[in-house]
């Protein structure tokens, strides 16, 4: 996912920054000491008071490098009883009760705020410097929700056509020859290109300068995401915005896609809830974002880092069921026999889609045991039914693996069954029930879900359909994911090999 000078997955430089400056910075990090948490039970490292240096650094350079280790011995040794963790950042405090979990993702956002915890993990905000106190702050959010709920279908053949035509941009149809390329970042470029004809309306979301930029910019985000973790400041937007620019480009490329984007806006102005471009195709989400907008200074600027700060965890998604795809041909065969009769009898539609089960629970399957939970951070002091208390600017985590691997539920948790739900039309991705969270649960559960599935689902049934695919050379099995800290990404240098789909299935 992270092309860059400086190879942050590289253990060489994990080791070199967890055993050199970042101890001094976590030990002078307010946050560290923020709460008092002792009513919880520490997990991830075993000696010492919760408040020693040495614990919370020990601790904290664990579960850097190995989360899921960590969350699965608090769960093994405390089942459902809270625990906390150190991160480079802080203590966190950890769930994976089931109604811990239901009060947690139902609290209101005055009180345990997703957005807060989400600003404290990505650090998008300060990266691309969003006026945060601004009015519009949260239009973009809002008119998602209200946009894809009226449009759901129209919007779903846009991304299906942009989809088709980025599919064709990038991998092309015509070579009978097996062609190697980096998984993950061509994933990416092509969720890149159908999300902006969402955003931005053709043709913008074709133009290769801007599709370049957005990569560029969700890539160096990412980049100052790990960088956030790894230095914790009392100070963090002046010391954030110091490694902003010391490890990337990205105030110079915000102003250059400002610029793309600016004669759209200024189309968009004039007009009403709908914007027609020169060939009569609707960029309608937005029109409608700038008639809401308030005409703040810098109104195209705000909109322009607002757009982009809108990420898609699509691309890691994707990317996790393609090297399951690509590790298990027979598994292959079978998503065929259940997609070339669909798509014979009744084409490439929102209606087909949905019929393909075996697709949906393929990709269920695979983010059921590639993803590791939710978060919160308190706005104020609260308590949950129970009397569990979290003080002010607590930071709380619910964990999913003891929800998606629960063995109450799933029959060998911790292997991967392509067709596991496929007999089960009420457990399909975007069925929420507590063994099921991929989505989120309760106020902000995902508004856009029905979209998601629908993309993801399209785009590996016509992979199936079209291309044969297989692992790259130098790997046997599939290649393991990169996990620093909170995240689980798909591995990021492995490289898969396509060609166009043959008449024989032999992928060999």
């Amino acid at each position: 996912m992270l092309q860059t000078p400086f190879m942050w997955h590289s253990p060489r430089v994990i080791l070199l920054l967890t055993s050199g400056v970042i101890p001094v910075l976590v030990f002078f990090s307010k946050r560290r000491r923020a709460q008092n948490l002792d009513n919880f039970p520490t997990v991830g490292c075993s000696f010492g008071p919760s408040r020693c240096f040495n614990n919370f650094y020990v601790g904290a350079s664990r579960f850097l490098v190995d989360a899921p280790g960590v969350l699965k011995e608090g769960y093994e040794k405390y089942g459902n009883r809270p625990f906390k963790v150190a991160t480079m950042l802080r203590w966190t405090v950890v769930f994976s009760d089931p109604q811990h979990m239901i009060e947690i993702a139902n609290a209101a956002e005055e009180d345990l705020s997703f957005r807060e915890a989400m600003k404290d993990i990505m650090g998008v905000d300060d990266a691309l410097k969003i006026n945060v106190d601004s009015p519009d702050h949260d239009l973009l959010a809002e008119l998602l929700k209200s946009h894809i709920a009226r449009n759901a279908t129209k919007i779903s053949n846009e991304v299906q056509d942009e989809l088709l035509a980025s599919l064709e941009n990038v991998l092309g149809s015509e070579s009978d020859d097996w062609i190697s390329i980096p998984a993950l970042g061509t994933v990416n470029r092509m969720m890149v290109q159908t999300w902006q004809r969402f955003f931005v309306g053709y043709p913008l979301c074709r133009n290769s300068e801007w599709c370049s930029l957005v990569a560029k910019i969700h890539k160096d985000a990412a980049i100052l995401s790990v960088v956030r973790r790894l230095v914790p400041s009392v100070d963090i937007p002046n010391k954030f915005r110091f490694f902003v620019k010391m490890f990337s480009n990205i105030e110079a490329n915000v102003d250059r896609a400002t610029t793309l984007l600016g004669p759209t806006v200024e189309a968009c102005m004039g007009e009403g809830d709908e914007y027609f471009a020169s060939n009569q195709q609707k960029i309608d989400f937005l029109a409608r974002l700038v008639r809401r907008s308030t005409g703040e200074d810098n109104l195209l600027r705000n909109l322009t880092t607002r757009l982009l700060g809108f990420t898609i965890a699509v691309a890691s998604t994707f990317t996790h069921a393609l090297y399951h795809l690509a590790t298990n041909p027979e598994a292959a065969q079978a998503l065929r026999d259940e997609v070339d009769p669909i798509v014979q009898r009744d084409g490439w539609n929102i209606q087909s889609v949905a019929k393909m089960s075996k697709i949906d629970s393929f990709l269920r399957e695979s983010a059921r045991i590639n993803w590791l939970g939710f978060f919160r951070q308190a706005m104020r002091d609260f308590s949950l039914s129970d009397g569990t208390f979290l003080p002010k600017d607590c930071f709380v985590a619910v964990s999913l693996p003891p929800f998606h691997r629960d063995s109450t539920a799933h029959e060998a948790p911790d292997e991967f069954r392509p067709f596991r739900f496929s007999d089960n039309p009420e457990h399909s991705m975007t069925t929420i029930t507590t063994q099921w969270l991929f989505f989120g649960y309760g106020k902000h559960l995902c508004p856009g879900r029905f979209l998601l599935a629908h993309q993801l689902k399209f785009m590996f049934a016509y992979m199936v359909s079209a291309y044969d695919v297989r692992i790259g050379d130098g790997w046997t099995s599939r290649p393991p994911n990169f996990v620093f800290g909170e995240g689980i990404v798909p591995n990021l240098s492995a490289h898969i090999s396509y060609r166009r789909r043959q008449p024989t299935h032999d992928t060999r």
